[in-house]
């Protein structure tokens, strides 16, 4: 009889730990923690650098509340960097407002090194070498045909996509807008 205690003690403590693993996955408690851990909560008018990496695209999202003023030009800078894999890349940013309703694409006033192209995205007029740096705007201009609710909160929600300059140009030529 005394050889079964250890057994049963460590079936016990196996069980508990078990469910006790089962109940936190399910609760979400290991998504929650990483999320507030995560340095992802990005703050508007903050510096921010994205760094890309090849034929890869990256998203930059912000909380924006819905007091700022149709043509409201908020200071927002964003930086774009090369990854350091020796190889030169093409890139376009383009930049939405997510509300409930509908998109609502935004503007930038942008550095002279991108042009806006009729399309709506912002072209890098040089390629971004490896390991390079190059700020894209300075600040973000609200449309003037915007409908914010003051009591509202949006995500504005930036899109920096490149592709390897080597590549054949799968965007096409853009029209200058």
């Amino acid at each position: 009889m005394k050889k079964t205690y250890p057994y049963i003690f460590s079936i016990i403590i196996l069980v508990i730990l078990l469910a006790l693993s089962l109940y936190l996955g399910f609760s979400g408690y290991f998504f929650s923690v990483a999320m507030y851990d995560s340095a992802s909560d990005l703050t508007l008018g903050e510096t921010v650098e994205v760094e890309i990496t090849p034929n890869e695209a990256s998203v930059l999202s912000f909380t924006l509340d819905g007091s700022y003023l149709p043509g409201e030009k908020l200071p927002q800078v964003v930086q774009i960097r090369a990854s350091d894999e020796d190889k030169n890349m093409r890139v376009r940013v383009k930049a939405e407002i997510f509300a409930k309703e509908n998109l609502t694409p935004i503007d930038f006033v942008a550095n002279e090194n991108f042009v806006k192209a009729t399309d709506g995205y912002f072209y890098l007029v040089d390629d971004l070498a490896s390991g390079n740096k190059v700020t894209f705007c300075s600040y973000i201009v609200l449309p003037k045909d915007s409908e914010l609710q003051s009591k509202e909160k949006y995500i504005l929600s930036i899109v920096v996509e490149n592709v390897d300059a080597s590549l054949e140009n799968i965007w096409g030529e853009y029209e200058i807008a």
